[in-house]
């Protein structure tokens, strides 16, 4: 079959040895490379991480399950399992294989996972390969940190070192019920430092902050620093409600970034010079309009188009701020944008363009409007978008890719917009559309997008996509 390079409606691969026909009700510049359905899992943040030794993997938090409240089977387990953390072999693009399944408590909320290879800090010379995940809801809220060296040759070997539960001034010791209050939602594990840095709370603030853990024992975790902005600490003034979403941490630069969600929706940034007490560098509050910041990404730009070297004002620092989207009515999803900050100057960040998906179909559709986040890693690192493409999970609205190149000017490149899945579940009386929430990039370029409308095409074979993972390539600006 000849697909057209800017434009294609149908495409015909192999999952697993089973052929699915894919209808991509519109595509522009991005090609659908491969599938997987995720046993029908529910699925949020997805993470790749490869190299030469240790090959090419994705791993896939998994949301509970929410529209049949039940376990689901893993044949390769042969078990019913709830919802945890997927594994994915993805040596062949075209045909992802899923390898193991980490399960966890029936509403455990593991949407999180952070992974490093090859662990220096560990005593052994090799080092052995890490994950953390979170479970945000249930009776322990917890981070929790398993071994993943032997996913490859034996993946049932694969087991739980440590968890994260609590700070030293909110624990009273192991077993006696202290735990992160709030939320224990997502986070960055650096290799390098052997650093952790989560959103998460604790008793005396008011909503989620961020927290710093030293991970170079991973069976071992200890608190390090906290960062928050004035009037999360109880009895501060400045309380608008608002609450960390997750950090974007460049050690190199020594900052760290945060979006605010709710409330105030304030972009910040902080100097973790030392960790353990990082300093606030700048804020800023975009709502009104905006609905609350996700993801905050900088990025350096040596060349900016109508701005010139002659006065000092190159080379020039942004950030690339993406909103969530805010509660299950479409014109909550006109609000969020995608913003672009001048952060050259930290004393004065300036907000110097916006962009967004025009409205057209998507309030008519079903299932949720609006930005979510861009990816803000490739292959497990920092995205420094050295491209200067972006790729912006967008809901109903499938995957953006904007070109960065004009700060000033953001256009778009391309989307992908799966079709309606096959077994739709009703949402006031029309068929959930999928709602690609989360994607990052590999080291060969290629995305990857998970979808959270749990529709599952295990057992069909025709005209079914269904929740899970799409694997997808940019073809446009060579």
């Amino acid at each position: 079959m000849n697909i057209p390079k800017k434009w294609f409606t149908a495409f015909i691969f192999s999952v697993n040895g089973m052929g699915f026909i894919v209808n991509a009700n519109e595509a522009l510049n991005i090609e659908l490379v491969g599938y997987h359905h995720l046993q029908g899992r529910q699925a949020l943040q997805v993470t790749t991480k490869s190299d030469t030794t240790n090959g090419n993997w994705v791993y896939i938090g998994h949301v509970p399950n929410t529209r049949t409240q039940e376990a689901t089977m893993n044949p390769i387990t042969g078990q019913n399992e709830w919802n945890g953390t997927s594994i994915l072999d993805i040596s062949d693009p075209k045909n992802p294989e899923l390898v193991w399944h980490i399960p966890n408590e029936r509403h455990a909320n593991s949407r999180f996972v952070s992974v490093v290879y090859d662990y220096e800090f560990d005593s052994e010379p090799a080092g052995r390969d890490y994950l953390i995940r979170n479970s945000e809801i249930g009776e322990d809220l917890r981070f929790q940190i398993f071994d993943i060296t032997d996913r490859s040759s034996n993946p049932s070997a694969i087991s739980l070192v440590s968890e994260i539960s609590a700070t030293p001034e909110n624990s009273c010791g192991i077993g006696c019920g202290g735990k992160l209050i709030n939320r224990a939602h997502k986070g960055h594990w650096s290799p390098e430092s052997g650093l952790f840095y989560s959103a998460s709370g604790e008793p005396g603030f008011r909503t989620t902050i961020i927290h710093i853990w030293n991970l170079r024992d991973p069976s071992d975790p200890q608190f390090v620093g906290r960062a928050w902005l004035p009037g999360q600490k109880d009895e501060e003034e400045g309380f608008e409600e608002q609450y960390v979403h997750h950090p974007i941490v460049d050690e190199e630069n020594n900052r760290m970034y945060a979006g605010f969600r709710i409330g105030s929706g304030h972009v910040a940034s902080w100097d973790i010079s030392d960790p353990s007490e990082p300093s606030l560098v700048w804020s800023y509050d975009t709502s009104p309009p905006g609905r609350g910041p996700h993801t905050v990404s900088p990025i350096q730009y040596n060349e900016v188009p109508n701005v010139t070297a002659a006065d000092g004002e190159l080379p020039r620092t942004y950030a690339l701020v993406t909103d969530e989207y805010d509660g299950l009515e479409c014109p909550h999803g006109m609000k969020s944008r995608v913003y672009m900050f001048d952060i050259t100057h930290e004393s004065n960040p300036m907000p110097v363009s916006t962009w967004q998906v025009p409205i057209g179909k998507f309030c008519e559709i079903g299932g949720n409007f609006g930005p979510h986040q861009h990816a803000e890693t490739v292959n497990g690192q920092i995205n420094r978008f050295e491209d200067k493409i972006a790729w912006i999970a967008y809901l109903n609205a499938g995957i953006r890719v904007l070109d960065l190149s004009d700060p000033q000017n953001l256009q778009e490149l391309g989307y992908y917009i799966p079709i309606t899945n096959a077994t739709p579940r009703p949402s006031m009386a029309r068929p959930v559309p999928i709602q690609l929430t989360d994607v990052d990039i590999d080291h060969r370029g290629l995305a990857y997008a998970t979808d959270r409308s749990g529709e599952s095409c295990v057992g069909q074979v025709t005209s079914c996509v269904g929740t899970g993972l799409f694997v997808l390539k940019y073809i446009g600006r060579n």
